[in-house]
């Protein structure tokens, strides 16, 4: 059997693990939804950093992506995932991100380039669920964010966050893909600033997948 016909089946295996294990931690230790749900999300999104390492074909990934979406579309519509859907809030963040992972795979698949997928990725699995986690904890000792009489649904601790981890992340990530000490600099200060705006105006989740085309599309332009 193709062995990666047998790595598909066990990422999906793992998919539904990971629904299994947010499921039982809000119902066991009642952790609110928003919590287990940015658990689900670290843990797909950072798994899929894998992907690029073992799949040469866009059509695996497509298949895990299409059944990631549809077992979330079907569970939302049935009300199955307590520890996903039940959040106050109108989002349609957990279909978008496998649809930002297949976009992100199908263009580093095709332009041989690593690292296209794997900054954003990062991005998208740590930065924006920490941040998220920030503004929920400490959401009594900051303020929303509020430019010309609007008020966003983001904290300034959160976006604070945001940038801080995106920027790190990116010269990390940056130096070690060989990029010299100015130009990853220069690069993760563009890529935070940036990103923290997108994740700012992004509402309902498409930061899921504003975030991670947008830092593709910089790392496109610049090299």
């Amino acid at each position: 059997m193709n062995s990666q016909i047998i790595v598909t089946a066990l990422f999906l295996i793992g998919f539904v693990a990971i629904i299994a294990l947010t499921e039982y931690l809000h119902k066991r230790f009642s952790l609110n939804s928003e919590f287990t749900r940015k658990i689900a999300h670290v843990l797909a999104s950072l798994s899929s950093l894998v992907f690029i390492f073992v799949f040469d074909s866009f059509w695996y990934v497509l298949f895990i992506g299409f059944i990631f979406f549809f077992v979330l579309f079907i569970g939302k519509y049935k009300n199955a995932f307590r520890s996903i859907d039940s959040v106050r809030r109108k989002t349609g963040g957990s279909y978008l991100l496998p649809v930002s992972i297949c976009i992100l795979f199908y263009f580093s698949n095709k332009l041989d380039n690593t690292l296209i997928f794997v900054l954003p990725i990062l991005i998208l699995g740590i930065s924006d669920p920490l941040a998220a986690t920030f503004g929920m904890a400490f959401h009594n000792k900051t303020r929303k964010i509020t430019i010309l009489d609007y008020t966003f649904d983001k904290t300034i601790l959160g976006s604070m966050v945001f940038f801080l981890s995106t920027f790190f992340i990116s010269w990390l990530t940056l130096s070690f893909f060989n990029y010299t000490m100015k130009e990853a600099l220069m690069l993760s200060l563009v890529i935070a600033i940036l990103n923290t705006f997108i994740e700012l105006i992004s509402s309902k989740g498409i930061d899921n997948i504003s975030v991670p085309l947008l830092t593709m599309m910089l790392l496109l332009l610049v090299r």
